[in-house]
This record gives C-alpha cells, sequence and structure tokens, in this order.
C-alpha cells in the first residue's frame, strides 16, 4: 500500500507527528511512505525512516522579489515534479494549516483516496481561500475531518490521531500515535544537564538572569554536573552573551556544544540526566526520547501543541490563559522553575 504523507512543518511540529508517521510505517510498510517535509527536517525524516522516500520543500516565509508562493514553488520544482508522478493508494496531510501551496502539494499525487483535517484558515478566510478550498473539495472528493476539540492530548497530536484512524480504519491508541524517535544504538546516560535557551521565536525565550537564578537554587542537585549549553548555528554569538550571564552569577562547570546535525544532537539530548529549554524542537526531542526535561513555555496556542509526557519524566510549565504578551515570564519565576527539576529529578 503506497502512501503519500504531507507534512510541511517545522521540526518540532515533524517531531510532533512522527508518532503517528511511524504508526502509519508499521502499518503500511516503511518503504511503501512518500514524505514530503521541509528541507530543513529531511536529514531527520531519513535518519528515522530511512526505507521512505523522502521529499525535501525549500519553504521561504518572507517575500522576496517575486510572491512568496512562487518562489516556494521554484525552490521545490524538483520535488513537487516527482509528486506529479506519483500514484498512491493514500495520500494523508498532518497540517490543518493550509496555505495555498500546501493544498497544491495534497492534491498533486493521484491519490485513491485523500484524507486531512478540515483547513484551520478557514476560520479567517481570505477572499479567495473558500473559493478555492471548495473548489478541489468539489473536485478531488477528500476526507475532510473536524479539527478535534481540547482533550486528554494536544490537539494537533488528536488531528494526527484522526487522520490515522480514518486511514486504517480502526481506533488508536495513545501510546501507538504519541511523539516517538529513534536512536540507531543506545546512548547511555550522563550526569550531564543540558540547557538549550532559544527558540526559533524571542517571545517564547525564558530570560538568561531568571534562568541563572533557578540554576542557583538547584546547585545542591546540580552538583559538579557539567551545564553543556546549545543552540542552532545562528544563534552561537547569542549563546556565548548567554553563557557569560550564567557566569557572572556564578553558575560553574559551563560547557557551550558546537552545533551539531539533528542526528547527532538527538544522542545530546538522550544522553543528558536533565534537558532544560522552552518551547522549541528540543522540549518535542526529549519527549519523543523519554528524556527527563523541564520545559518553560511561554503558553502560545495552549493544549494545541503542549502539554504532553509521554513518560512522566517531562514537565511543561504552562502559564495561566490570557496573560498578556510577555506576563508569561513573571509568572514562571526561577522558584517555579527550580521545584519542576526538583520533582523531575526526584524518582
Amino acid at each position: 500500500m503506497r502512501v503519500f504523507i504531507l507534512k510541511p512543518d517545522a521540526i518540532g511540529d515533524f517531531i510532533l507527528a512522527s508518532g503517528c508517521i511511524r504508526f502509519i510505517a508499521r502499518e503500511a510498510g516503511e518503504e511503501n511512505l512518500v514524505l514530503a517535509v521541509r528541507s530543513d527536517v529531511a536529514q531527520l525524516a531519513r535518519s528515522q525512516f530511512p526505507k521512505a522516500l523522502v521529499l525535501p520543500l525549500t519553504l521561504r516565509e518572507k517575500r522576496r522579489i517575486l510572491n512568496v508562493t512562487t518562489v516556494n514553488i521554484l525552490h521545490s520544482l524538483p520535488s513537487w515534479l516527482k509528486m506529479l508522478g506519483l500514484r498512491v493508494d493514500a495520500a494523508l496531510c498532518l497540517r490543518s494549516m493550509r496555505a495555498y501551496l500546501h493544498t497544491i502539494w495534497f492534491y498533486t499525487p493521484r491519490a485513491k483516496r485523500r484524507i486531512a483535517c478540515q483547513n484551520l484558515l478557514l476560520a479567517r478566510p481570505r477572499v479567495r481561500r473558500p473559493a478555492v478550498e471548495n473548489f478541489v473539495t468539489r473536485f478531488f472528493q477528500p476526507t475532510l475531518l473536524p479539527y478535534p476539540a481540547p482533550g486528554k492530548l494536544p490537539t494537533d497530536i488528536e488531528a494526527n490521531r484522526s487522520v490515522a484512524s480514518e486511514f486504517l480504519g480502526r481506533e488508536i491508541s495513545d501510546a501507538e500515535i504519541l511523539p516517538s524517535l529513534i536512536l540507531p544504538e543506545p546512548v547511555p546516560r550522563s550526569d550531564r544537564w543540558l540547557l538549550c535557551p532559544f527558540s526559533s521565536s524571542l517571545n517564547k525565550d525564558y530570560p538568561a538572569e531568571k534562568w541563572a537564578a533557578a540554576l542557583q537554587i538547584l546547585a545542591p542537585e546540580c552538583g559538579d554536573s557539567p551545564l553543556h549549553l546549545a543552540a542552532g548555528p545562528s544563534q552561537q554569538e547569542q549563546l556565548a552573551a548567554f553563557a557569560q550571564i550564567l557566569r557572572e552569577a556564578g553558575i560553574q562547570n559551563l560547557v557551550i556544544d558546537p552545533p551539531k546535525p539533528l542526528s547527532d544532537f538527538l544522542k545530546s539530548i538522550a544522553a543528558a540526566r536533565l534537558v532544560l529549554t522552552v518551547d522549541t524542537a528540543a522540549a518535542h526531542m526529549a519527549c519523543a526520547l523519554g528524556s527527563p526535561a523541564v520545559i518553560a513555555s511561554a503558553g502560545h496556542h495552549p493544549g494545541v501543541y503542549a502539554p504532553y509526557s509521554p513518560n512522566g519524566l517531562q514537565h511543561w510549565i504552562m502559564p495561566p490563559p490570557k496573560l498578556r504578551k510577555g506576563e508569561w515570564r513573571e509568572h514562571t519565576t526561577p522558584e517555579i522553575l527550580a521545584n519542576a527539576v526538583r520533582q523531575i529529578l526526584a524518582p
């Protein structure tokens, strides 16, 4: 059974869908999967699903001279041409906020069935979007499922469950749908702490001074354990400034990790005694690998992407709803952060 899966999202969103993709790979055969993902996710997708065909999609978010959709089509043309030649038994879309280009890619392969949740962008549609959606729906006759209401798991995971359940015709358990990453060989747990302080958005980052205050409180728990700092290639200067603030606060045993490929960074997450981070890809990696973690979340889109914990060793610090922009940092005090760490380390 040949299956096309469209997931043109960032690294954290792909990891959030990894359990669903792995479940479908077990049911349909990994060698029968075609995964269309962002180009910066392609290496991770290939390492996790080596038997699948991975089609990288180059996506820019901002306009550069030409219309952004036109630019993205041109950059992703080789993968799009491969989609045009695909014949599959089912096309599944694991993105529920579909721009025009996502819609084009979803309907490009020839498929006997097409399954997705309803497009959430129709809630505040542009003038042409309803017309485009109505046209492709009438022409291709996909199965469009209601986007799930808030429940036990984040709604994006529940949306993946709905699509997979409709495709396979049976109910799917929590364990089968929760994020899941696999390493090629076991990684022994070390005594190091790993702090990943930056996300792709500044309004999700927690202040360095407050990280330092929390670490001062946690000095007895940390002891002589090295504290590794990690960030992306474009964040190295920012990371050096962050490390300097920690040193000035008296935090010892700091190690700045060089940028690593995603496959090696996964090993760092798996080896850490504790992962400290914000709402970013590192948080979802820790959950998918079962690593102990404390995540200081800004609370954006509560219940959509977080909180969740596959084995109870990941603590998401979620602020109360309806706080004004930036107020979550005042609510999430260093004391709250330190207490969450103690709860995770206690077992």
